[in-house]
């Protein structure tokens, strides 16, 4: 958990910040951009080419890449949080509420962003028609498997914000698990081609780098979350709750 008399963490925030901005550099620009992008390609192949090796195993991730699914990604970070406010800390519980809103607002807001990069990059199964897609391999369950914008990953995003305030505000358990459904749940997209491994771990990445740096190793959280706990305060005694 965050417990710091410092909100000022400088050496984190640049670190952090830097690395952000090193990542995308270096995947806009050679000599590296050509790097990222062969990495990019032999890891989708390899991905793609798995999608033979029978009918169980696509219709496993076309299952995991169904909209619905995304649903049992959600409920597990938010069990996470549940399980804190509920039995591990149950007298602070508004302070997880609080927390809450204040997680559903940065992913808002981060969402937003990412919509307005000047990034425009079609998945791996729309540059190559020749991939096997799930959508024909399975033509009964409605799967997600190519997108004409990937970059960032919407999907490793959310993920990852999710999984850094369970870092922050959690037990050291509860952010290890929320690390691990990250990745779990991050792989389907990166199966069914609608995201390049790169959407991830640069977009995706970058952005979560610069969203948690500056929430986090500033007192920017601090003065949003007093201010949704006094709200949250209120909002208990009207209730009478």
């Amino acid at each position: 958990m965050l417990n710091t008399p410092n909100p000022w963490r400088l050496p984190l925030l640049f670190s952090a910040n830097l690395l952000a901005l090193l990542l995308m550099l270096s995947w806009l620009f050679e000599p590296t951009r050509s790097l990222w992008l062969a990495l990019d390609e032999q890891l989708f192949w390899a991905m793609n080419r798995s999608l033979s090796w029978g009918e169980m195993w696509q219709r496993f991730w076309a299952i995991a890449n169904n909209r619905l699914f995304d649903l049992v990604a959600a409920v597990a970070m938010l069990m996470l949080f549940a399980h804190q406010a509920l039995i591990g800390d149950r007298s602070r519980i508004k302070h997880y509420i609080a927390v809450g809103i204040l997680m559903f607002l940065t992913l808002l807001v981060m969402l937003l962003i990412s919509k307005e990069l000047p990034i425009v990059r079609p998945s791996a199964t729309a540059v190559f028609t020749e991939a096997l897609r799930l959508t024909q391999l399975v033509p009964d369950i409605a799967t997600k498997d190519i997108s004409s914008d990937s970059f960032p990953g919407d999907h490793g995003l959310v993920l990852l914000l999710c999984a850094g305030f369970a870092l922050i505000y959690l037990p050291r358990v509860h952010g290890v698990l929320a690390l691990l459904f990250m990745v779990l749940f991050t792989l389907p997209r990166l199966m069914s081609g609608a995201h390049w491994v790169t959407d991830e771990i640069v977009g995706a990445v970058s952005l979560g780098l610069v969203a948690l740096s500056w929430l986090f190793a500033t007192p920017l959280h601090q003065h949003i979350l007093g201010r949704l706990e006094r709200v949250v305060e209120r909002l208990f005694r009207r209730w009478g709750l």
